[in-house]
């Protein structure tokens, strides 16, 4: 299996000549197969001398207490092999609401996210294999897609690279017998709100038993699909520079008169890179969007803007002889990834502070005493507030849900780590609130932080930030809060 995984090395350039590789560790078979396998291959006096490794894990709190036992068997696994190792955390039902997606959609958009806060940038290392793929495939057939799609996931996409994807599940736990390693059985793999569970243990079967070749079927007719589909990127790189007027982090504009004197199939492809750029990579892009932007470009031209809403925070605009694709992130979608001393905490939701004894909670009001409170606000009569919400207290607060979003980052204290007082004109020291606090040394060390991005909006018992309190122009009230647990 080793020169196996050597030549997909090689074949795709998956390793970069030397820096750090960030490698998703699960705990299954399939994740510590190939972090063992990078072990051995990486570092100085190994194949690839000048590569490093870091292992992430993070737990989906999808499983309660077995989910934080298993966080910690990989973290005893990994240091054992002495890798570097960095964990997180995340309430993946709680996204899941908050962002109006399917469970499996959330958990792997916050697996990303974490990993990419990590890699900054550098290479991810997945342990997807040949019955991943096989499976990518049948999910792709099913939701539908375009070439792309029925090409499967190639061994490299932009950040991400899949070392093992010629190696079968079988292989991997073959291959962890051999070599002394006890994986974690991850019970999520057989729970059916899961598509991809139900195409593995349902679908895939029966296709089995009418053709028994299936899987070799499915990868033989991706590979014909893929040398299709390098061609037609080859003609999109060829057209990007007439067509694309500018290219930005966050936008991207079109000549419209450029996009549509090229073929139907180029429109499509150029319209799919478009937006995986503006989206880490992968476009949100389904046929009906394609359609509705079909006829967007088709339409008479006009002097006002007109445009489309589309999934993951895309909108596109026809702006005259213009086509703009814009991207909008927001502290709401694109919170920080976390480590293990910090975590996501959805609005609303509650989470665990990571190393305190606190769980953080923030709730939005319920709409009829909200449209009460704010209508005092913006009569500024506070007695009427505080009789409709309860006073804040050293545990709980309530702040303008604008300056929140649908996500804050919790933590505990950082060097460096400030906020702007309630009624103070500049920011100060979060180590200056506890000393003027009198908060006692050994109890710094656990007292959670509310962020919003970079800006810490409350000091959990101490100070609010000036910039996060109600107003008469406050349209969102969310209660934060702390709980001894």
């Amino acid at each position: 299996m080793l020169e196996r995984v050597i030549a997909c090395i090689d074949r795709h350039q998956l390793l970069p000549e030397r820096g750090e590789i960030v490698v998703a560790v699960s705990g299954g078979a399939d994740s510590l197969c190939l972090l063992h396998l990078l072990h051995r291959l990486c570092g100085p006096g190994k194949r690839y001398p000048a590569v490093s490794l870091r292992a992430a894990h993070l737990n989906h709190m999808l499983r309660g207490a077995e989910s934080a036992r298993d966080a910690s068997v990989v973290a005893n696994i990994i240091e054992s092999w002495a890798i570097p190792f960095t964990s997180g955390e995340i309430d993946v039902i709680a996204l899941a609401k908050a962002e109006k997606r399917s469970l499996e959609e959330a958990a792997r958009i916050a697996r990303y996210r974490f990993l990419r806060g990590i890699a900054k940038g550098g290479r991810i290392a997945v342990a997807h294999h040949a019955d991943d793929q096989v499976e990518t495939l049948l999910l792709h057939w099913l939701r539908g897609s375009g070439l792309s799609g029925l090409a499967g996931m190639p061994p490299r996409q932009h950040d991400i690279i899949r070392p093992l994807l010629e190696i079968t599940h079988a292989q991997t736990v073959a291959y962890c017998q051999q070599h002394g390693i006890s994986p974690l059985e991850d019970q999520s793999n057989r729970d059916p709100r899961f598509l991809r569970n139900r195409i593995r243990h349902e679908v895939l079967p029966l296709l089995q038993e009418l053709n028994p070749g299936i899987t070799h079927t499915l990868l033989r007719n991706a590979e014909v699909v893929r040398v299709d589909l390098e061609w037609l990127e080859a003609q999109v790189d060829s057209c990007w520079v007439g067509v694309v007027l500018s290219e930005q982090e966050e936008a991207i504009t079109l000549d419209i008169a450029a996009l549509l004197a090229l073929p139907l199939s180029l429109q499509r492809h150029v319209l799919r890179r478009v937006t995986a750029r503006l989206c880490e990579g992968q476009s949100p892009l389904e046929p009906r969007h394609l359609a509705l932007i079909q006829q967007l470009l088709n339409g008479q031209p006009a002097h006002q803007e007109r445009g489309l809403d589309l999934p993951q925070k895309l909108r596109v605009l026809r702006s005259t002889n213009r086509l703009i694709f814009e991207h909008r992130p927001s502290q709401r979608e694109e919170p920080a990834p976390h480590t293990s001393h910090a975590a996501y905490l959805p609005i609303p939701g509650a989470v665990q502070v990571p190393g305190t004894k606190w769980q953080a909670r923030a709730d939005v009001l319920p709409e009829d005493l909200a449209a009460r409170a704010e209508q005092a606000l913006r009569q500024e009569n506070w007695q009427e507030v505080w009789q409709v919400l309860e006073l804040p207290s050293s545990h709980a607060v309530y702040i303008d849900g604008a300056s929140a979003g649908t996500y804050l980052t919790v933590r505990t204290r950082q060097p460096g780590d400030r906020i702007q007082p309630l009624g103070m004109p500049a920011e100060k020291k979060v180590q200056d609130i506890f000393v003027d606090n009198h908060i006692p040394r050994a109890e710094r060390a656990t007292i959670p932080l509310f962020f919003a991005g970079e800006r810490c909006l409350w000091v959990a018992g101490s100070c609010l930030d000036h910039r996060a309190r109600l107003t008469g122009q406050t349209r969102r009230i969310v209660r934060l809060s702390i709980h001894s647990v």
